[in-house]
């Protein structure tokens, strides 16, 4: 039996008829069902964006219809995406980068900085010096001297020009050639182009040279030069004699006092001894060389410009100038030379003797002699004609402390304006030295009993650091 469809009902039939006819017009070869085994049809698995099978990825097909599995052939034939790994740039490995940097004349390199952990970027900075400043360029990583790493991105430009136009496309990284780091090496750390030194080290000599306190030497600044001749480091002290004999003595003194660090004393560094003086630099040929640690300014200038030293300052000061006395007498010497001259303020305020060159072992005869440093029974033997038969004694130089002590105590040289000779004069008679400008009780206590005119009254250096003035600040024995 027919059954007549009327106009509600066959309206209702293509209501029900018009999603399967959009499927059908719509369907190409990106859709597609698969058949599986049995009576019934159930989407295929796809593969997944990430290669993961086993879950259909599902496609919205309209309002009112269902999902629609998305075959695995169309899967298949699109590109899969997947996760790559990347390169480590500078901000993952946390190198900091350096833009429009350029290279100093010092090792040095400034530029500015972006990925630095605790410099916000854009800061314009300088590195400390390089351990190859030759080496740096663009897309390199660079070291410091302390260990801290940079990469280098561009380089500052310097603008070509032609026809008095500025051609910045076409401009020259600033990557300075050796011959011109050498130039304004030169220019910037005054280098006279003079050598201390032979083809396995050398020395730079800067500016002009002073006399020694004795008169003998010359005393040089200089740098320690690279591979490449550049200064690097701190700035040296280069004394340079003539008198071999009075170097070597030197350089032998500063050994045999500093070897063992417990009593080595408060002593500068000795970097070198050069014999000859230089096989570069042909005037130098002749001479001998120290190259030493070098202060800041030397003790008796820093008081004149300063003042008296007081408090911490001045213990600290008198407790340096004690352990280098125990340096040299636990070494068998006497120095005969202990003067505010002959120390040195570093530039982090620490004071170091310096200059071993008259230091003789005890019970020899002294080479030299300086006024200020003398005690009364050499004046006497020296102005009778016997100075250089003179027998040296420990306590020689424990009156030398005690004018130290006096100078550093009351910011002025107790024969401040007289001559040499007046000074001996003066000592011959044995004067008393009048403490009353000495305001600490203690010290001044200390610096009478070391400026006893009986020598053999005078206290030994281990005696010296068990006075009250010592064991009170705190700087007993023990601290040596």
């Amino acid at each position: 039996m027919k059954r007549t469809i009327g106009k509600d009902s066959l309206a209702a039939w293509l209501r029900r008829l018009l999603p399967l006819l959009l499927l059908l017009l719509s369907t190409d070869s990106s859709f597609a069902w698969s058949s599986g085994s049995g009576s019934s049809h159930r989407p295929a698995q796809a593969v997944g964006a990430y290669g993961q099978a086993g879950r259909a990825t599902k496609l919205w097909a309209g309002p009112k219809s269902s999902f629609l599995s998305l075959s695995p052939a169309i899967l298949a034939s699109r590109p899969v995406t997947s996760r790559t790994t990347r390169a480590p740039t500078a901000l993952s490995m946390r190198v900091p980068v350096l833009d429009d940097w350029k290279v100093l004349t010092s090792g040095r390199v400034t530029g500015t900085v972006k990925f630095h952990p605790s410099i916000p970027d854009g800061q314009v900075i300088t590195t400390s010096p390089l351990e190859k400043p030759e080496a740096a360029a663009a897309r390199k990583t660079i070291v410091t001297s302390t260990g801290s790493k940079y990469q280098l991105g561009s380089p500052q430009t310097v603008p070509a020009k032609a026809n008095g136009r500025t051609q910045p496309s076409n401009a020259s990284p600033a990557v300075v050639s050796l011959s011109e780091l050498q130039r304004q090496a030169k220019l910037e750390f005054a280098l006279t182009g003079e050598v201390i030194g032979d083809d396995d080290r050398q020395y730079l000599i800067s500016g002009r040279p002073q006399k020694s306190t004795s008169g003998k030497s010359r005393i040089y600044k200089a740098y320690k030069a690279n591979e490449d001749g550049l200064p690097t480091g701190d700035s040296l002290l280069i004394k340079l004699s003539s008198n071999t004999e009075a170097i070597e003595r030197e350089a032998s003194n500063y050994a045999k006092i500093t070897k063992t660090g417990l009593s080595r004393g408060k002593f500068v560094e000795l970097v070198d001894f050069v014999q000859p003086a230089s096989v570069i630099t042909k005037k130098f040929g002749s001479q001998s060389a120290l190259v030493l640690e070098r202060g800041a300014i030397d003790l008796k200038r820093y008081i004149s410009e300063k003042g008296q030293l007081s408090g911490k300052e001045m213990r600290e000061a008198a407790v340096s100038a004690a352990s280098c006395l125990q340096a040299i007498h636990n070494s068998g010497l006497v120095w005969t030379d202990m003067k505010t001259e002959n120390f040195i303020v570093t530039k982090d305020g620490q004071v170091k003797g310096i200059d071993l060159e008259s230091a003789i072992p005890v019970q020899d005869n002294p080479v030299d002699y300086s006024p200020e440093a003398t005690p009364p029974e050499f004046a006497r033997a020296f102005l009778s004609g016997d100075g250089p038969f003179f027998v040296l004694q420990y306590n020689y130089d424990v009156w030398s402390f005690g004018m130290l002590l006096y100078e550093l105590s009351t910011g002025k040289g107790y024969f401040d304006g007289m001559t040499p000779m007046q000074i001996t004069k003066m000592l011959q008679g044995g004067p008393e030295i009048d403490l009353s400008d000495v305001e600490d009780d203690n010290l001044r206590n200390l610096i009478a009993k070391c400026l006893r005119l009986d020598p053999k009254r005078r206290p030994n250096i281990v005696k010296i650091l068990l006075q009250p003035y010592f064991l009170i600040s705190g700087f007993g024995p023990l601290s040596f």
